[in-house]
């Protein structure tokens, strides 16, 4: 048998020959032998397994460092953050060199704040719509509560001076007309503003008598220009074509904002309204309008504010010769929404030139003359006409005119009543005021639609929310009217469905 190399160095340096004659000592060689073996194999095993864990020790370590330095960089990316974003955090967070925990307790602490604070927002934004809504209604009552009698005013102002009156009564009447389209005028700047404001203002796209509209509005102008001793002129281009489309409503109060302006800040001096044709082909044309004074003109480095709201160039102007700075800035909101820009020229001491160019369509010369000699005429060929209005006044005004019209009309007071007299008689036109008692004018349209739908409904409303064009179409009104109404305006919107 072959022992193991040091027993076998032992057996040859201590044990005689002879020993191997004897069996059992050979046999005890044997054992002692295999286990030298086995110790040795255990022990290369030993090692081999040290080795083992010590590499894979000083990997893990390795690697747990590795992770702490990446724990401390993100610590100190937090800190720097936080310092970053609030700089009054509190010094301990930001100083202790590894405290994760306080970080994240800070941190976690900081979203609470942030969720408190975004329900707050929320709940005060909801408060704010809430507010926002009931002003919105507010002004939309006061609307139609201080234009439903104006609209006897400016109406009855318009009906006598076409019943003519007597010379010295004329001058009477047209100071009648211009106070009260002047109380529109201001009426008209609070509401379009807040309008504005909400985004809900929209333009209008009707024919109307450019001339007719620029003379009446230059004349109520001129009563207060010549208060002032200011001389008072007008210059319309004889190639401006009598009717052009667009929202006569929304040009006369740009027009009386800036003429009213220069008015105001002009003594002893000239004020002038001026259109000039500046281009004209088939079917449109482009009209330069410009309003020119030599009052007290405006520094140069205020004319960036002049256009905001409330704003006027300076606070000893709103002590002088007062108002509210909100003309200007509609002047320019309203003109945008025409697709026009306002322009300026001023020099401080001897006056301002605002000017803007509309491009607008524009009816020829064969249509003119049609809706001029169809207006003059005024002429509905004993239409048979239902009125439904509860205001006394406005009753008595607009039955006269319609009667003038060559109409015949009865009158429902309310929605109900106009429902009935409509499953009664056959009517060509209803004229429908929208606020009354009893039934509104949305409840009596939709009621007539349900067994008529071919008599026209034309709304007579003193209500100029946006939104309320969208409902008269949902309950089957052609047209509106806004009080109070042109006269001419109304006309043609009657003749032309009436013509359907």
């Amino acid at each position: 048998m072959e022992y193991n190399r040091l027993l076998k160095r032992q057996i040859i340096k201590y044990l005689a020959a002879d020993i191997e004659n004897d069996e059992r000592f050979l046999a005890f060689l044997d054992a002692v032998s295999d286990s030298y073996d086995a110790f040795e194999r255990d022990k290369r095993l030993s090692e081999h397994a040290f080795e083992v864990s010590e590499k894979d020790y000083l990997d893990i370590y390795s690697r747990l460092k590795n992770e702490i330095n990446i724990r401390n960089q993100s610590i100190q990316k937090l800190k720097e953050t936080i310092r970053n974003m609030e700089p009054g955090a509190e010094n301990q967070i930001l100083q202790d060199g590894d405290n994760l925990l306080d970080v994240v307790n800070y941190l976690n602490l900081q979203v609470n704040k942030r969720k408190e604070a975004e329900l707050a927002m929320r709940v005060a934004k909801e408060e704010a719509e809430k507010a926002n809504q009931a002003k919105s209604e507010f002004l939309s009552v006061m609307s139609h509560e201080i234009r439903t009698p104006l609209n006897a005013v400016l109406g009855l102002g318009q009906l006598l001076l076409r019943q003519n009156p007597r010379p010295d009564q004329v001058n009477n009447m047209q100071v009648l007309k211009a106070s009260a389209e002047n109380l529109l005028a201001l009426i008209n700047d609070i509401l379009e503003f807040s309008k504005i404001n909400a985004k809900k203002l929209e333009i209008d796209h009707v024919p109307f008598n450019i001339r007719k509209t620029i003379e009446d509005i230059f004349q109520a102008i001129s009563i207060r220009g010549t208060e002032w001793n200011n001389t008072m002129s007008l210059d319309i281009d004889n190639g401006i074509p009598h009717y052009i489309y667009g929202d006569p409503h929304r040009l006369t109060q740009v027009l009386n904002n800036l003429l009213s302006n220069a008015v105001k800040f002009t003594r002893d001096g000239q004020v002038e309204l001026k259109l000039t044709l500046e281009a004209i082909n088939s079917s449109s044309c482009s009209i330069l309008f410009s309003i020119a004074d030599s009052g007290i003109g405006i520094e140069q480095d205020k004319l960036e504010y002049i256009f905001s709201p409330f704003a006027q160039a300076s606070s000893s102007i709103t002590r002088k010769f007062g108002g509210t700075g909100l003309g200007l800035a509609i002047t320019a909101e309203l003109l945008e929404l025409m697709d026009c820009k306002i322009n300026i020229e001023t020099e401080l001491g001897k006056g301002s030139r605002f000017y803007f160019t509309m491009e607008t369509a524009y009816l020829d010369d064969g249509k003119d003359q049609q809706v001029t000699s169809t207006i003059k005429e005024q002429d509905l060929q004993q239409a048979q006409v239902l009125l439904v209005e509860d205001t006394p006044f406005n009753i008595m005004f607009t039955k006269q005119l319609l009667e003038g019209w060559n109409t015949a009309v009865d009158v429902a007071e309310n929605g109900l009543i106009a429902v009935e007299m409509m499953q009664q008689k056959k009517y060509d036109l209803v004229l429908m005021d929208l606020h009354m008692p009893v039934m509104d004018g949305y409840t009596a349209s939709m009621k007539i639609r349900a067994f008529n739908d071919h008599t026209p409904i034309i709304t007579l409303t003193a209500t100029v929310s946006e939104d309320v064009k969208n409902r008269l179409q949902q309950v089957g009104m052609q047209d509106y009217v806004t009080k109070p109404f042109d006269i001419d305006v109304l006309f043609l919107k009657m003749e032309r469905v009436l013509k359907k």
